[in-house]
């Protein structure tokens, strides 16, 4: 059922927070918790031609360049939580400066910054 993947997927991203993030999506309409299961993470998020990395990255990256901060630090902590590497995610985001400028790229690659400092703390 998609509506399992969707959840499974949707865990898996957003990491620790995904209940709480899941919980704000309904606080603002139901439908928003039912959409995100089933058609974002259920659709969209499953298939075999990419790894669930290299979806990660795409969704990070597309955050990062349209400005979407607070989802963009959702994913960066969950992504980290999953075991993607900083650098790896770091190269990506340096990659912005080309396509969306200095501006944007700095923002992201600050919000990694950050992300990184907190995983760190958290595995102690």
């Amino acid at each position: 059922m998609a509506t399992d993947t969707g959840r499974a997927l949707r865990e898996r991203a957003q990491g620790r927070k995904a209940p709480q993030l899941q919980q704000a999506l309904v606080d603002l309409d139901g439908r928003l918790g039912q959409w995100s299961d089933e058609f974002i993470f259920g659709d969209v998020w499953d298939g075999d031609e990419m790894s669930f990395e290299d979806r990660m990255l795409v969704a990070i990256t597309a955050l990062a360049a349209t400005g979407r901060t607070n989802q963009l630090r959702n994913y960066l902590h969950g992504a980290l939580q999953d075991g993607i590497p900083a650098d790896k995610l770091q190269s990506a985001l340096r990659m912005l400066v080309v396509y969306v400028g200095f501006p944007g790229a700095i923002n992201a690659l600050q919000e990694l910054q950050a992300a990184v400092q907190v995983h760190e703390r958290a595995q102690r």
